[in-house]
């Protein structure tokens, strides 16, 4: 696994950390995975990383910090100015996506309802 590529989710739902960890795994051998139940707990270990992590996925709606908190301190940190940083959510909400995208996220994924349309989500966003 020379090629191996880090990608990040922080989310506080141990149930969606548990699916997107099983289809990275299957069908995105290239990357490894490293997750966070919250921002406070990720925080140390990605600035710690620096240029090490290709992809960050992070939920909307977490306590503490949301998605948007965190989305704006990673974009503020020089290592990340021009990281992949996806907003990856249950919310559908336009005006949730557009404060995302006005905030730095590369872009907003609504999670899929089924496995087969999340691995084609995330081929979007992850490359071979």
């Amino acid at each position: 696994m020379i090629d191996s590529k880090t990608c990040v989710l922080i989310d506080d739902d141990k149930d969606d950390q548990l699916i997107f960890k099983t289809v990275l795994k299957q069908h995105f051998p290239q990357y490894s995975l490293q997750t966070y139940s919250s921002f406070e707990q990720a925080k140390p270990n990605i600035l710690a990383q620096e240029a090490a992590i290709d992809t960050l996925f992070i939920d909307l709606n977490m306590p503490k910090y949301n998605g948007i908190d965190c989305l704006n301190y990673l974009r503020n940190q020089e290592q990340y100015k021009d990281t992949p940083i996806i907003i990856y959510t249950t919310s559908n909400n336009p005006d949730d996506k557009k404060r995302s995208l006005q905030n730095g996220a590369t872009s907003f994924l609504t999670k899929p309802s089924r496995i087969h349309s999340l691995v084609e989500e995330l081929g979007k966003y992850l490359s071979e």
